[in-house]
């Protein structure tokens, strides 16, 4: 099973949500770096930190180096992810990962970098399809979110809710 690298958005939003139970029901193996775990001792996200805590979620501490690197990589992508982006992006780069967020600049930088990047209406499929997440449980989950954050792509967040609606 491929390791996630998670970005603090794709935990935010799993935790919002009430999935990151469910999520680790998928076996991928799950890691971010100590700057996503800093952004989320700032926001007070207590379950996602508890899972920090008892191991679910691994960190990978940034190093002087691995910082300048990442560094690096977010001047060589321009405008858009700051650091703590890079940092993820940097570290599935590096570990061969695939990086799950939500962060439009930084999922295009993982696809210049050709980083298998997904998103959370990924992880809403995937739960469906392992069985753990009903349809219209994944739609009121969804609906849920997207009230809390209108970033999502309308479109397809639409379609999913469409098909997962539907009797």
């Amino acid at each position: 099973m491929k390791v996630a690298v998670k970005d603090a958005n794709v935990l935010i939003d799993l935790e919002i949500a009430g999935l990151l139970d469910l999520w680790f029901q998928l076996g991928h193996p799950t890691t971010t770096t100590d700057l996503v775990v800093g952004q989320l001792k700032v926001g007070a996200h207590k379950e996602t930190l508890s899972h920090v805590s008892n191991g679910n979620i691994a960190v990978h501490k940034c190093s002087g180096e691995f910082l300048v690197r990442a560094f690096e990589l977010m001047t060589k992508i321009g405008s858009g992810p700051d650091i703590t982006n890079c940092s993820v992006l940097l570290l599935a780069i590096e570990t061969d990962a695939m990086l799950l967020s939500g962060d439009k600049p930084l999922r295009k930088g993982a696809t210049k970098h050709q980083v298998e990047v997904h998103g959370t209406l990924w992880i809403l499929d995937q739960l469906i399809a392992a069985k753990l997440l009903s349809k219209p449980t994944a739609a009121a989950k969804l609906e849920h979110l997207i009230e809390q954050d209108s970033f999502y792509p309308r479109n397809e967040c639409q379609n999913r809710l469409n098909r997962w609606k539907a009797k």
